[in-house]
Protein backbone atom coordinates (compact mmCIF):
# COMPACT_ATOMS: atom_id res chain seq x y z
CA UNK A 1 0.00 0.00 0.00
CA UNK A 2 3.07 2.84 1.13
CA UNK A 3 4.47 1.60 -2.88
CA UNK A 4 1.87 2.32 -4.28
CA UNK A 5 0.65 6.06 -1.87
CA UNK A 6 4.77 7.08 -2.98
CA UNK A 7 4.64 6.00 -7.06
CA UNK A 8 1.50 7.98 -7.05
CA UNK A 9 2.87 11.08 -5.48
CA UNK A 10 5.73 10.58 -7.52
CA UNK A 11 3.69 10.39 -11.20
CA UNK A 12 1.51 13.21 -9.43
CA UNK A 13 4.98 15.68 -9.05
CA UNK A 14 5.97 14.51 -12.63
CA UNK A 15 2.70 15.76 -14.26
CA UNK A 16 2.91 18.98 -12.45
CA UNK A 17 6.19 19.21 -14.12
CA UNK A 18 5.05 18.15 -18.02
CA UNK A 19 2.26 20.35 -16.95
CA UNK A 20 4.60 23.30 -16.04
CA UNK A 21 6.76 22.79 -18.96
CA UNK A 22 3.64 22.54 -21.15
CA UNK A 23 2.59 26.24 -19.93
CA UNK A 24 5.90 27.35 -20.43
CA UNK A 25 6.26 26.26 -24.49
CA UNK A 26 2.85 27.68 -25.17
CA UNK A 27 3.79 31.24 -23.45
CA UNK A 28 7.08 31.34 -25.35
CA UNK A 29 5.37 30.07 -28.64
CA UNK A 30 2.88 32.99 -27.87
CA UNK A 31 5.10 35.47 -26.83
CA UNK A 32 7.55 34.98 -30.03
CA UNK A 33 4.98 35.91 -32.51
CA UNK A 34 3.87 38.92 -30.52
CA UNK A 35 7.01 40.00 -29.56
CA UNK A 36 8.63 39.60 -33.33
CA UNK A 37 5.43 42.06 -34.48
CA UNK A 38 5.50 44.63 -31.86
CA UNK A 39 9.38 44.75 -32.35
CA UNK A 40 9.04 45.04 -36.62
CA UNK A 41 6.54 47.74 -36.00
CA UNK A 42 8.63 49.75 -33.31
CA UNK A 43 11.90 49.00 -35.50
CA UNK A 44 10.16 51.26 -38.62
CA UNK A 45 9.62 54.08 -36.69
CA UNK A 46 12.73 53.83 -34.22
CA UNK A 47 15.22 52.38 -36.37
CA UNK A 48 18.29 52.98 -34.32
CA UNK A 49 17.09 51.86 -31.19
CA UNK A 50 17.44 48.06 -29.35
CA UNK A 51 14.56 46.76 -27.84
CA UNK A 52 14.04 44.04 -24.88
CA UNK A 53 12.28 41.10 -25.58
CA UNK A 54 11.23 40.42 -22.36
CA UNK A 55 9.36 44.44 -21.70
CA UNK A 56 8.32 43.91 -25.88
CA UNK A 57 6.85 40.80 -24.34
CA UNK A 58 5.03 42.20 -21.19
CA UNK A 59 3.83 45.08 -23.10
CA UNK A 60 2.57 42.95 -25.75
CA UNK A 61 0.28 41.59 -23.16
CA UNK A 62 -1.44 44.36 -21.81
CA UNK A 63 -4.97 45.92 -22.95
CA UNK A 64 -5.36 49.20 -23.70
CA UNK A 65 -6.45 51.24 -20.49
CA UNK A 66 -6.83 54.94 -19.36
CA UNK A 67 -3.74 55.77 -17.69
CA UNK A 68 -4.92 55.59 -14.12
CA UNK A 69 -4.99 51.81 -14.23
CA UNK A 70 -1.60 51.29 -15.50
CA UNK A 71 -0.57 50.06 -11.58
CA UNK A 72 -3.18 47.93 -11.80
CA UNK A 73 -3.17 46.30 -15.44
CA UNK A 74 1.15 45.83 -14.94
CA UNK A 75 1.02 44.28 -11.60
CA UNK A 76 -1.83 41.73 -13.94
CA UNK A 77 0.61 41.18 -16.30
CA UNK A 78 3.46 40.55 -14.24
CA UNK A 79 1.63 37.70 -12.17
CA UNK A 80 0.39 36.41 -15.15
CA UNK A 81 4.39 35.94 -16.20
CA UNK A 82 5.20 34.78 -13.18
CA UNK A 83 2.73 31.81 -13.09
Amino acid sequence: MDNMRREILELRRELIRVEHRLKMLERELLGYSKVDEIRSELKKEFPLLEFDGDLLELVGRLRCNPVERDREVIREAVEWLIE
